[in-house]
């Protein structure tokens, strides 16, 4: 991973700067029980590489990337009153593989990747955060299922991870596992069990809830969603059907309480950026908002934690500057 230099660090560090004067643009999309969300009027770069993704714990933030070599980086930062972030001066190297996927409870990390560029060995690796918002990751990852574009979300011990079988249209499957109190992840022995066919699936947990987000097929279309309840036993029981939401690509969904974010890309090179807001019912029903523009880019992630939500995006397709997005509702 390139080292900024000194004038990389002084333009983001105006960047930064000029975040705390940022004016706040409303969002139309909003479901309904889920108040309208606001975005920063801009988004900010904090660093370059492909294939983000982020996860929130309090106000700390931790982002995960890929390298055009194979190498999985991870930058820490930290959400500022006025919404922006301090971000630490430099990412680092935590393993190496492709498509990473970041999910946290509490003080633990977990991360999930490909081992390879194609179809073949899945691996989780874990981390501790530290005081200061540092992550102490495990000395290696371990091997968990074969698949391709993994997504993993916790809700308090409990982990959900999906994928995909193979590099077409195909099946889909999901694998659970718990967080022990030392820390350690144990998946469970039955393996993994398909819930759908599709493309690109992105899953998120909030209570007993689990919502996924995937494309139905392989190039700019119709997006599903399909709801799961994780039962007392940890077995998750799935609706007998996905329902369309949207068009589009690369869909990526996150929840907090009863309330979850999706965004996607409209096409396939750089350009709009949409979300939508999602009521969780209590009944485990769910609610779509309209959807609305809140930016341009390629490979949308975001992440929720109480109000709070952050969205990082590449600026344009492949390696390349990575920008991050704040909002509220």
């Amino acid at each position: 991973m390139k080292t900024a230099s000194k004038l990389d660090k002084v333009i983001l560090l105006a960047m930064t700067l000029a975040a705390v004067a940022m004016v706040f643009t409303p969002a139309l999309a909003s479901a309904q029980g889920v108040p309208p969300v606001v975005w920063t009027k801009s988004a900010f770069p904090f660093d370059n590489g492909q294939a983000p993704s982020v996860a929130i714990s309090g106000l700390v933030i931790v982002e995960v990337r890929e390298d055009t070599s194979g190498g999985l980086w991870s930058l820490t930062g930290k959400i500022q009153e006025d919404g922006s972030v301090k971000w630490a001066t430099s990412p680092s190297q935590y393993d190496s593989g492709y498509a990473p996927s970041i999910a946290i409870t509490g003080n633990t990390v977990i991360e999930v990747h490909q081992a390879g560029t194609g179809e073949g060995e899945l691996m989780y690796h874990t981390g501790k955060l530290a005081i200061g918002g540092k992550v102490i990751w495990a000395a290696s990852s371990s091997k968990y299922d074969d698949g391709l574009a993994p997504s993993v979300a916790v809700a308090g011990q409990t982990v959900i991870e999906v994928h995909q079988a193979g590099s077409g249209v195909g099946p889909l499957w999901y694998h659970t596992a718990e967080i022990q109190m030392n820390g350690d992840v144990v998946w469970n022995q039955g393996g993994s069990f398909k819930y759908d066919n599709g493309v690109a699936p992105s899953v998120a947990v909030a209570g007993s809830t689990v919502i996924e987000v995937h494309q139905a097929g392989t190039t700019e279309g119709p997006l599903y969603y399909h709801a799961a309840e994780i039962q007392a036993n940890g077995s998750v029981v799935w609706a007998t059907s996905a329902f369309k939401f949207d068009n589009g690509l690369a869909p990526s969904v996150s929840a907090s309480g009863p309330t979850a974010v999706e965004v996607h890309q409209a096409g396939s090179g750089v350009g709009a950026l949409w979300f939508h807001t999602v009521a969780l019912q209590s009944d485990g029903t769910v609610k779509f908002s309209g959807s609305a523009r809140y930016d341009n880019g390629v490979a949308p992630r975001v992440t929720v934690a109480g109000p709070t939500i952050l969205e990082v995006h590449q600026a344009e397709v492949g390696s390349g500057a990575l920008y991050y997005h704040a909002a509220a509702y």
